[in-house]
């Protein structure tokens, strides 16, 4: 199966504009034309953009190639420009359509989904209480992805994406397919036991060589094991590089990018474009320090285009993780690869309003989204927090603005640096950087952190005296550390002392994922009092377990708007109950200035996926209720 293109063609005339424009008009769009010169024998191929004039004076046609989420726009162009052309289309599939908005759609697609769950259920893929759990929306992807060879779920944080998305692939499935997860590390656990309790799919956890052990069922063994059911092989997003050999020899025909968002950038490879068409790729050169990052995304690049892949499905609640546009680019590369052009600066003139200005180029702004909206509509399936979450108890959120007398001493940076020391090294020696700038907000925001902990564990102890459960979410290890130990010590001192010892764990990115998951699922079974202290980056995405939490503290401030809404996410999810969230704002700290770096970020979250999860919060982190003098500014930076 291919991916759908459209291909336009008709005869080369005068007074068309210049046709090289169409692929910057529409990324993904590539012109091509037949020559018929005196050069070489027949007939032959090449660019537009690559040809001589005098080959351009030779062509016999004009061939134009978009995917079909691009079509209408190229085909709109050339209705402008007055051309008759002639089209047709590539790949075995419906041609698909834009997302519905009427009701009797909406209802079509979730009684056709309905039918296709109880379909994969009789056909013993999927276990039959999943007929009785399903929600709408999950119905209705089931039904959409059987339309398309590319699928996104823009749904909410604790939306049931997992189950979703299982769904949909389920129901493309045979048993002669291969369905690979590309996921955090951290989240491999909660793919390999939800797809236990929904299908009867047995999983296989791919890790590199070096965490094997001789005990361990290899991945060989694994494929060669006859089942009526496909094969299901889940692999951190991590490790892909070290894993890539032994990923080409299963030949996936099923993707699955959970968390989205994470595996691309748009500045790790380099593409470059042959005459023909065809495409090759290389590394970008970087410093040591990206390497990682580098390899991964090369990685991710090359997993996208698997040649014998028919369907790819992305999973994610924040696709504009920092809430600008240039951050969608890499994500939906991953998902229709080149399908909005092989180029970045083609996409980032286009939907960036990108160029050059007095320190390079600029792409932090934002033109033609109602265009780009449109393209993604094509497979585009977004579910707001309004729908996914209405059965929910509510999240509240209280911030609670920390004067200078209610913090305390910051914490040291490390053992043998205190925080203004460590800054001052910063300051001196990465400032000139990218990856330096970004270690000290960090840097600076765990300073601040440092300073609740009194505070914070005050809070913590009065919900720990009645029953309660409650997460803390912290910096850096060092301080999931201290304020694991003082919490244990506070609760068990002088008038703080409970009747029950209320347990505490810690969890941060130095334990490895089957501790992690243990410490979480002793702490989802827990009834309370207990308390679980943990570092942001180390559960923020991809963990479940945490929605029966009573009190929930964002000690560190996140300071990117997907950070914040991920970290949410924990709590507002099937299952959950109602939970308090305190985002507590040292004044005279780092932390006023990211208030403000959220409210500018919020707004082309809001308009490109109608985030209404975020809805009232801007006003909330303010500590303001001039909710039109916001939406003012927001149009202000808009335009």
């Amino acid at each position: 199966m291919t991916e759908p293109i459209y291909t336009y063609t008709f005869p080369p005339r005068g007074g068309l504009p210049a046709l090289e424009d169409l692929e910057s008009l529409v990324p993904g769009a590539m012109v091509y034309a037949n020559v018929q010169s005196g050069s070489r024998p027949g007939t032959w191929r090449g660019r537009w953009r690559k040809l001589s004039q005098v080959e351009q004076t030779m062509a016999v046609n004009i061939i134009v190639t978009v995917p079909l989420h691009g079509a209408w726009l190229v085909a709109a162009v050339l209705q402008q420009w007055g051309v008759d052309a002639r089209s047709s289309q590539s790949g075995n599939l419906p041609s698909p359509t834009s997302w519905p908005r009427g009701a009797e759609w909406l209802q079509h697609l979730e009684d056709a989904g309905r039918e296709a769950i109880q379909n994969e259920i009789d056909a013993g893929m999927v276990k039959p209480h999943v007929a009785d759990i399903a929600t709408p929306y999950q119905a209705r992807v089931v039904e959409w992805t059987r339309t398309r060879p590319w699928v996104l779920l823009g749904w909410a944080c604790g939306s049931g994406k997992t189950l979703g998305a299982l769904l949909a692939v389920l129901s493309r499935s045979t048993r002669s397919d291969t369905i690979l997860v590309v996921c955090p590390a951290k989240a491999r656990h909660v793919w390999w036991s939800q797809v236990q309790e929904y299908s009867h799919v047995v999983p296989y956890r791919l890790r590199p060589a070096s965490d094997m052990r001789k005990s361990d069922q290899t991945l060989a063994d694994y494929m060669q094991q006859e089942r009526d059911t496909p094969r299901l092989v889940i692999v951190g997003a991590e490790s892909l590089a070290d894993t890539m050999p032994r990923i080409e020899k299963i030949t996936p025909t099923i993707l699955i990018w959970d968390e989205l968002h994470i595996h691309g950038s748009a500045k790790r490879w380099k593409a470059t474009q042959q005459a023909d068409g065809s495409v090759s790729f290389s590394k970008r050169k970087t410093s040591t320090a990206a390497q990682d990052r580098v390899t991964r995304a090369v990685a991710a690049m090359e997993v996208s285009r698997l040649p014998g892949l028919r369907l790819r499905i992305g999973a994610t609640a924040t696709l504009l993780e920092d809430g600008r546009p240039r951050r969608l680019w890499a994500p939906l590369d991953l998902l229709s690869p080149g399908g909005f052009s092989h180029s970045y600066r083609s996409f980032a003139a286009r939907h960036c309003n990108a160029k050059a200005g007095p320190f390079g180029w600029d792409d932090s702004g934002s033109s033609n989204l109602d265009e780009l909206r449109h393209r993604c509509s094509f497979f585009m399936h977004e579910v707001p927090y309004s729908e996914s979450h209405d059965a929910l108890p509510s999240t509240r959120v209280q911030v609670c603005y920390l004067g200078r007398n209610e913090l305390n001493r910051a914490d040291r940076f490390s053992d043998g640096q205190t925080y203004t020391q460590a800054l001052r090294s910063m300051a001196r020696d990465d400032m000139k950087t990218r990856l330096g700038r970004t270690r000290m907000i960090e840097a600076r925001l765990a300073e601040a952190c440092s300073k609740k902990r009194r505070w914070v564990t005050e809070q913590v102890l009065d919900g720990l005296r009645g029953g309660g459960k409650v997460v803390v979410f912290t910096a850096r290890r060092i301080e999931a550390e201290n304020w694991a130990d003082s919490i244990r010590r506070e609760a068990t001192r002088g008038d703080n002392q409970m009747s029950q010892a209320p347990r505490v764990w810690m969890v941060h990115g130095g334990l490895n994922e089957s501790d992690k998951d243990r410490i979480i699922d002793m702490y989802a079974c827990d009834p309370g009092p207990c308390c679980l202290v943990a570092t942001g980056q180390s559960v923020g995405t991809g963990v479940d377990g945490m929605q029966t939490t009573d009190l929930a503290i964002f000690a560190m401030l996140p300071w990117k708007p997907g950070d914040f809404v991920q970290w949410k996410g924990r709590f507002d999810r099937l299952g959950g109950r109602a939970t308090l969230l305190q985002v507590p704002i040292a004044e005279g700290t780092y932390d006023t200035r990211v208030v403000e770096i959220l409210t500018d970020k919020f707004g082309p979250i809001q308009q490109m996926l109608a985030a209404d999860e975020l809805e009232g919060l801007t006003d909330k982190l303010l500590g303001m209720e001039d909710t039109e003098g916001i939406i003012a500014s927001i149009i202000d930076k808009l335009t």
